[in-house]
């Protein structure tokens, strides 16, 4: 079984899952040392990311054929931006700030097929061998996760799950967006954000959904493991590169402190 097929199966089941995230790094050979490791999908930031079109298209092409599932995060929920995520070979997209019914109407209508929407067909690199050439397929197999970043998010929750509840694979968090709209800036583990999360974290629980955040680091899975989540999507190409450096200095630190 494909990991794509594997990660499916996880989300439906509200099984762990582990990703990371490619913001600023070029270089494709960084989705292929990837994919040597247990992660259950990449995010390719196209929010808040640095990269090109073309190197979003040759990294998903890598991503592919070493059997990696990968998430293209969208600035906005408009139909070019999902259709065009998908056509490059994005195994699904995370739409951010999802407040309205109607934002993941658009992401139904632009990500799918007819009979479940409206997406036109094309893209070098749309269907995939699981797909097996069938629109059903195609449809069953495109992950939509949906952030939920605001008290108005929070709100509107339980319409979308009601409405769209077989059509969304995930349910996560962006926590410093959200710290910033429940009036708690940047600090992500206040009374005012933990009760937000768990808040969130319920609404997905009562509908069996998967849900999860964006971790800063693995010292912190524990911590959102704790308020509920199942899927971690743990820190970026630029952030887990410099925590690495970080330690390795350190370390250099302590092994040195003394010498001549």
């Amino acid at each position: 079984m494909s990991k794509l097929l594997e990660l499916k199966e996880k989300l439906k089941a509200v099984h762990p899952v582990l990703g990371t995230t490619i913001v600023n790094i070029t270089w494709s050979g960084l989705a292929q040392v990837m994919a040597s490791f247990s992660f259950d999908f990449l995010v390719l930031d196209g929010e808040h990311g640095t990269l090109s079109t073309e190197s979003f298209e040759e990294i998903l092409r890598i991503c592919r054929l070493c059997n990696l599932p990968t998430v293209f995060r969208i600035p906005d929920a408009l139909p070019h931006l999902i259709s065009r995520a998908l056509d490059m070979g994005a195994d699904g997209i995370m739409i951010p700030r999802v407040e309205s019914l109607a934002q993941v109407k658009t992401a139904v209508r632009a990500g799918r097929y007819f009979p479940r929407g409206r997406k036109g067909c094309g893209g070098f690199s749309n269907f995939r061998a699981e797909d097996c050439g069938s629109i059903e397929a195609y449809n069953n197999n495109r992950l939509i996760f949906v952030q939920i970043e605001s008290y108005e998010g929070l709100a509107v929750l339980p319409q979308i799950l009601d409405e769209y509840r077989d059509e969304i694979a995930c349910v996560v968090i962006g926590p410093y967006d959200s710290s910033i709209m429940v009036g708690t800036p940047l600090d992500i583990t206040s009374d005012t954000m933990l009760k937000y999360i768990r808040d969130v974290f319920n609404v997905c629980k009562s509908y069996n959904i998967s849900c999860g955040s964006f971790v800063d680091n693995a010292d912190m899975i524990p911590h959102y493991k704790h308020l509920g989540a199942n899927v971690f999507w743990t820190g970026t190409d630029l952030s887990l590169l410099s925590e690495c450096y970080q330690n390795l200095c350190n370390a250099f630190k302590r092994y040195t402190e003394g010498s001549v």
